[in-house]
């Protein structure tokens, strides 16, 4: 499931960008990866545009932290619950909104499938491995305190 969300944002990247965007694109994954090794973070780069990170958890247990780049953006994100997992009640949108508020760096919401993702979203042109290193953990750390706080309201 997790890889699927690689492929996707693969093929989404590939759709939406022209091609005078995708060659922007590859130069800013080349940045990207280059500021990945500098983190000294594992990774694994699953498309042109896609790295994945594993982290572990203790909610989420193993997971990876997903890294897209496009239109001169990295987004990272993590999807905490897939669509099937979740039946919206008033407590749980609450419980989401709440984490908007008390988290820092993060947006906690619901992507076009339905599926609820903790994500962050940098300027390539300013960002530096520092910068990713700290906003990357962040997204990790948040995706597994968030999942814990929502798991009760989760089928």
């Amino acid at each position: 499931m997790k890889l699927m969300a690689c492929a996707l944002a693969a093929v989404a990247a590939a759709l939406l960008f022209p091609a005078s965007a995708r060659a922007d694109n590859a130069t800013d994954s080349v940045k990207i990866e280059a500021l990945l090794k500098q983190t000294g973070l594992t990774y694994e780069r699953k498309a042109e545009e896609v790295f994945v990170l594993p982290h572990e958890g203790k909610n989420l247990g193993d997971f990876q932290v997903v890294l897209a780049n496009g239109d001169g953006i990295e987004v990272m994100f993590v999807i905490i619950a897939k669509k099937a997992r979740i039946s919206m009640t008033p407590e749980l949108a609450q419980k989401m909104l709440f984490a908007n508020h008390n988290y820092d760096r993060v947006k906690v919401g619901l992507d076009d499938d339905g599926d609820a993702f903790v994500r962050d979203d940098a300027t390539i042109r300013v960002l530096d491995a520092s910068e990713l290193k700290v906003n990357i953990n962040q997204v990790a750390a948040a995706a597994d305190e968030i999942y814990g706080e929502l798991k009760p309201y989760l089928k």
